[in-house]
């Protein structure tokens, strides 16, 4: 199985906001976890994925993040027995959505809409560009399973870098 393919960030949407120099964002990405993974969320570990957005501008040569800071995006997946739903908290919006499959609920994650980011004094002239990586957060999972998790190829979901450049102003 080729993790890569199955955990990947395929195209952000780039709108303008509502206020200067802030920014929508939409993402379309695929997630597809292991069976063990599945296994650990159907026995009542919650799994947390982390979007993370930055903004640099490039200085010469470099890309810098200046006085953009990163922004984080949660959302934790959990399974409710009792239910028998897939719960997903979106913890920047402070909302909760019920799944009746995982399927669903790994869609809703997969593709956010209007998630916000914004260029602390932005410059004319100057260059900048967004970048996004989505990534299970291992940091987020019970102690005893940390470390099996770090050692693991499969639990290392990470789509790395996706960057876009922003058009001058």
């Amino acid at each position: 199985m080729s993790f890569a393919e199955d955990f990947s960030i395929s195209s952000v949407y780039v709108k303008n906001g509502n206020q200067q120099d802030t920014y929508k964002l939409s993402i379309e990405a695929t997630i597809k976890m292991s069976n063990e993974q599945i296994e650990i969320l159907q026995n009542g570990i919650s799994l947390t994925f982390s979007y993370t957005f930055v903004v640099e501008e490039k200085v010469g040569l470099v890309w810098l993040e200046g006085d953009n800071k990163q922004t984080i995006y949660d959302y934790t997946i959990s399974y409710n027995a009792l239910t028998q739903q897939y719960v997903v908290e979106s913890h920047k919006k402070r909302r909760y959505e019920n799944f009746p499959t995982l399927s669903l609920a790994l869609a809703y994650i997969a593709e956010p809409k209007n998630m916000s980011i914004k260029i602390i004094d932005r410059e004319p002239n100057r260059a900048y560009r967004g970048g996004v990586r989505l990534k299970l957060d291992i940091n987020e999972l019970p102690t005893p399973l940390r470390i099996p998790a770090y050692l693991s190829k499969e639990w290392n979901l990470d789509t790395g870098w996706k960057y876009w450049e922003f058009s001058p102003w």
